[in-house]
């Protein structure tokens, strides 16, 4: 196992949202606005231009929408429609396409054999493809199913109306950084710790900059896998993330966890200060 400081996260593969659908305190001035890299929680209600409600928080006994802004959980302009609010804030914004689910893009709209079809489809059902993908039925003929793969929101003006409720400024976060076997098991568990603001995946050390995926698995580049989470110290110590790291993979077994292989699966804590150090070494 490697303790150390130093490159955290050579390049980064995805940004993955926030996980733990709990309430953070208000812990910020009442006058300070939101912006890029704050964890916030909001109300909000979404309208098309006819005034029909596509969602809202406000219903159903809803939880408010927790996420960092610019991290990636929400469309731009529903970034934009918080930046700049103090908690207790309201704003009204309406968002054009490009800042939403975007225009709709005709070479997403498909024709399939209607002998391939699942039986008994209706114009207006949803399905999913055997890649994956959703898609919408939007006209059933004699030889043939027409399938939208677009966002059902696609080319829509939005309008929200959101209301901000607590705010945790960007600077009271941490991060911390651990390796642990395949980067995707410890990230989940990391996400289910309440605190965790939001968790990214990558690697870190390593000889290459911005190495691909095939050249870390080649075990060439000298890279390991890696977790890196963004937390609230005031919600969850280091020390309890260590706990989830520690019981997350078997630190006795040299570069494999599991079915995996190799020298990328290394076991590491990548500190990101010297108090972080001397608690990772205790």
């Amino acid at each position: 196992m490697q303790l150390c400081a130093g490159r955290v996260l050579a390049r980064q593969l995805v940004v993955v949202r926030p996980s733990n659908g709990r309430l953070l305190a208000h812990r910020v001035s009442a006058q300070q606005a939101a912006k890029a890299g704050d964890f916030v929680s909001v109300h909000y209600t979404g309208t098309l231009d006819d005034s029909s409600v596509f969602d809202t928080s406000r219903k159903d006994g809803r939880q408010p929408l927790e996420f960092q802004i610019g991290g990636g959980l929400v469309i731009k302009g529903f970034d934009t429609a918080v930046t700049g609010l103090a908690v207790g804030d309201t704003n009204k914004v309406r968002v054009t396409p490009e800042d939403a689910y975007g225009q709709v893009n005709p070479e997403y709209i498909i024709n399939i054999p209607k002998a391939k079809a699942p039986e008994g489809l209706k114009v207006d059902d949803r399905v999913m493809l055997s890649n994956g993908l959703p898609a919408r039925v939007t006209s059933l003929g004699e030889q043939e199913v027409t399938l939208d793969l677009n966002h059902e929101l696609a080319g829509r003006h939005l309008t929200f109306e959101v209301e901000l409720l607590t705010l945790t400024a960007q600077d009271s976060l941490q991060k911390a950084t651990f390796g642990a076997g395949c980067f995707w098991g410890p990230e989940l568990a990391f996400q289910r710790v309440p605190g965790v603001i939001s968790t990214e995946v990558g690697y870190s050390q390593g000889q290459v900059e911005d190495p691909s995926y095939e050249q870390v698995c080649s075990g060439s580049t000298g890279h390991a896998e890696v977790v890196q989470v963004t937390y609230d110290p005031q919600q969850v110590s280091f020390r309890e993330l260590l706990d989830v790291f520690w019981a997350k993979h078997d630190p006795t077994s040299l570069n494999k966890q599991g079915a995996d292989s190799g020298t990328q699966y290394r076991a590491g804590i990548y500190t990101h200060s010297p108090e972080q150090a001397e608690e990772a070494a205790k």
